[in-house]
């Protein structure tokens, strides 16, 4: 069987996107079309160009393969090339990967307005649909008034090292900020004010042990400023702000953290019911979490004891930290039973089943 998997995506950052290229190379001859400076020889091309040359690219691209048996559509925006695709090539079918949920009465502007069309007009068409997680999959096909429910496919995932130089340089770079005294708090969010790290720098203070609280990610410059704002005298030795780092940089330190923060607003859809690949790059480094309280972050919580579910966080680090060992045995239970291997399987099978009619 012959694939095209068509994305939009940065598959150097996007780490969903690298986990649908395992999976799907598992079921046939893969071919894939997707962003990024990080050439993917093995399967397919990149491009860096604006969307409308991506367009046309992938088109291009799709154009030179002799068939196309199975297309896969990862997220909005390969939805528009893959219509064109479909109409070209007529690939026997289609798969398509709603890995956000943004309605169209909630994106204020005009550009997601159209994607929540054709996303939801691809939707249609599909043969098959994934989704991140059980809300999202109750919710997509109620409003998207599909015939069957979407599969779902979490964002179960870990971080690893690129290469052994990468880490040495990890090492470098990152070891100087950690000291031995204080526990090491991390948030892959960066400086988002919608994702609540205002709230978080706030009430860092009020956390009775020493810590230091890291903010990684790329952030919005007046987002940054907010958060720089925050950080009065008392707080200034207990907050790093350190940007977007590589994939070996994210693994050396959070495995080097005692608490994961997974933060997400509660103003949308595609946020109130997140679907955290975060949480489970925490979970596999070993480390127990404080979530906020979107529904899936506090079931898993609840259900496994793997963290504390808090809005405000302050109480919820004091927590886990009072209870520190408890929370870390949990957290290790869960990932021995909750594998990656077994959820890429499961979608494989599922898929496998689906193309079959059985």
């Amino acid at each position: 069987m012959k694939l095209l998997l068509i994305s939009y995506g940065d598959v150097e950052y996007n780490s969903r996107l690298r986990r649908l290229i395992s999976v799907f190379s598992r079921m046939g001859e893969l071919h894939t079309f997707t962003r990024g400076k990080e050439l993917l020889t093995e399967y397919g091309k990149t491009c860096n160009a604006s969307y409308l040359s991506f367009v046309v690219s992938a088109m291009n691209y799709a154009r030179k393969l002799d068939s196309v048996d199975l297309l896969i559509l990862d997220n909005r925006r390969a939805t528009i090339p893959g219509l064109l695709i479909k109409t070209q090539k007529h690939p026997a079918y289609t798969v398509q990967d709603c890995r956000e949920l943004y309605l169209f009465d909630e994106v204020r502007y005009f550009t997601g307005k159209v994607g929540c069309i054709f996303e939801k007009g691809m939707a249609r068409k599909a043969d098959i649909i994934i989704c991140a997680n059980n809300e999202r999959a109750e919710i997509m096909k109620n409003r998207f008034s599909l015939t069957k429910r979407p599969l779902v496919y979490e964002n179960i995932r870990r971080l690893e090292y690129t290469t052994n130089e990468e880490k040495k340089l990890a090492r470098q770079k990152l070891a100087p900020f950690l000291k031995e005294d204080e526990i090491r708090i991390i948030s892959l969010s960066a400086c988002s004010i919608n994702r609540t790290d205002d709230v978080l720098v706030k009430n860092l203070q009020r956390v009775q042990k020493k810590c230091r609280l890291f903010l990684a990610g790329d952030s919005k410059p007046s987002d940054e400023k907010v958060i720089k704002n925050l950080i009065v005298p008392d707080l200034r030795n207990k907050i790093t702000i350190l940007g977007q780092l590589n994939r070996s940089e994210l693994k050396y330190l959070v495995s080097h953290c005692h608490i994961g923060i997974v933060n997400y607003g509660q103003y949308d859809t595609n946020n109130k019911y997140c679907a955290s690949g975060k949480l489970y790059e925490y979970l596999y480094e070993g480390i127990p979490v404080v979530t906020t309280t979107n529904l899936p972050l506090k079931r898993i919580c609840d259900e496994e004891k793997i963290g504390v579910a808090d809005n405000q966080f302050a109480d919820g680090i004091d927590e886990v930290l009072s209870h520190y060992e408890t929370y870390k045995e949990n957290v290790r239970n869960y990932t021995e039973r909750v594998t990656i291997a077994d959820n890429d399987n499961r979608l494989i099978n599922e898929i496998e089943r689906m193309l079959r009619g059985s």
